[in-house]
């Protein structure tokens, strides 16, 4: 494989990886305006942390992107 067809892979596997995260991001926020969170996190401290995970995905996937070149 030569080399930019190489980058074009990191580039398509790191766009995928953030479109999922964008996408998990936008559920939880989906989940906590309808109240849908308590159904499945038992404190709010809880859920709170995935949220900061998920928004700490979307940022590091969104950097990767941006160094390779893309979106």
């Amino acid at each position: 494989m030569t080399k930019s067809a190489t980058a074009e892979v990191q580039r398509q596997h790191a766009e995928r990886q953030l479109f999922s995260a964008r996408r998990a991001l936008a559920h939880l926020v989906q989940m906590y305006d309808s109240g849908q969170w308590r159904h499945y996190y038992k404190k709010e401290e809880a859920f709170a942390e995935a949220v900061r995970e998920a928004r700490q995905a979307v940022e590091q996937w969104t950097d990767i992107v941006n160094q390779i070149g893309g979106g």
